[in-house]
């Protein structure tokens, strides 16, 4: 019975420090990408819960990337998300690319969403760079409020 548990508490032992080396290992690749990997925008393709032992605030996120000189490849990412945010179809988010792997994708820093690189047609690329170089009409309310001349100026 004493070796039973000995075998159940070294196999405990033995599962936590790969869990522990495993995360290590993704943050570190994840780090080495946001630092030194391609950034574009994605086009989100859908978005629905994750339905694995109720895992409460994971969604499965189906994406569109196309890389430069590349065609259009898509993508799905599992990750968790606030439960107030709406995710609707056919925003555009910045993603990082692995340098290393191609395959890898992650969400872009507001850091390196800063080295976006801008593809798709010549309209959605306008638009992406009027929107980068001036952040503050993103954030602008959408009213038809105009303050006075006075202050325009």
């Amino acid at each position: 019975m004493k070796i039973t548990f000995e075998i159940l508490g070294i196999l405990l032992v033995v599962l936590a420090a790969y869990s522990g080396t495993m995360y290590f290992i993704q943050r570190k690749r994840e780090q080495h990408a946001q630092a030194e990997g391609l950034v574009v925008y994605a086009t989100l393709v859908s978005s629905e819960p994750v339905k694995f032992m109720n895992s409460v605030g994971m969604r499965k996120i189906t994406l569109s990337i196309q890389e430069p000189d590349s065609a259009p490849r898509e993508v799905v990412l599992r990750s968790r998300v606030d439960p107030g945010q709406k995710l609707t179809t056919g925003a555009r988010m910045p993603v990082v690319i692995d340098p290393k792997k191609p395959t890898r994708i992650y969400p872009a820093t507001p850091e390196s969403a800063k080295r976006a690189v801008l593809t798709g047609s010549r309209q959605e690329r306008r638009a992406m760079q009027s929107q980068m170089r001036n952040p503050r009409l993103r954030e602008r309310p959408r009213t038809g409020y105009q303050p006075p001349a006075s202050k325009l100026r």
